[in-house]
């Protein structure tokens, strides 16, 4: 009788270890890896948080004048008018006269495209075609692209042609210059 009760008994530890504990030890080995899981995304966040808060306190050093610099340098939208307006004022100053016959490609402006997949990179950045036509002395446009030069608006020039100026007398003693201009800016 003795070995029928030992029997029973470690038959029942048996039935209870499988049917309550090893189903609850499982439940806590997984409980174990989400915690592990959540412990290092937690890390990870912390890591972050402090690299953002670096890279905020980097951002708020740089004085607005140098900030507005910046905007001016590589804008984050085409801005057409008020680069038009610029060249323009460039353009007057130097003796030369306001900017004619004035033309960009609207459909290149579009500021909601996504950066452009060209040959396996993407192009973070846009670019603005535009041309004009203005007239002055040779010295004066070489003051004009020069001040071209020390803008801070980034501009390449792609062509330049010139040809003599008519007036109403017939020639003078001006040119006529043809400007086909590149600009660039961010995408967002």
């Amino acid at each position: 009788m003795r070995y029928i009760f030992l029997l029973i008994i470690i038959g029942s530890s048996v039935g209870v270890f499988i049917m309550l504990i090893n189903p609850r030890y499982k439940e806590v080995q997984v409980m174990k890896k989400d915690v592990a899981s959540y412990t290092s995304r937690l890390e990870t966040a912390q890591k972050l948080k402090l690299g953002r808060e670096e890279l905020i306190a980097k951002y708020n050093s740089i004085s607005k004048a140098d900030l507005d610099n910046l905007k001016i340098l590589l804008p984050d939208s085409v801005d057409n008018i008020r680069l038009i307006i610029q060249i323009d004022s460039l353009a007057t100053k130097n003796g030369l006269s306001s900017l004619r016959n004035v033309q960009y490609d609207s459909a290149k402006t579009d500021q909601t495209t996504k950066p452009e997949v060209t040959t396996g990179t993407q192009k973070t950045y846009g670019e603005f075609n535009m041309s004009f036509e203005t007239t002055g002395q040779y010295k004066n446009f070489l003051s004009f692209t020069s001040d071209l030069e020390q803008n801070l608006r980034l501009v390449d020039i792609a062509t330049v042609t010139f040809s003599q100026a008519l007036n109403e007398r017939g020639l003078s003693d001006s040119l006529r210059y043809s400007v086909t201009l590149k600009t660039y800016w961010l995408k967002k």
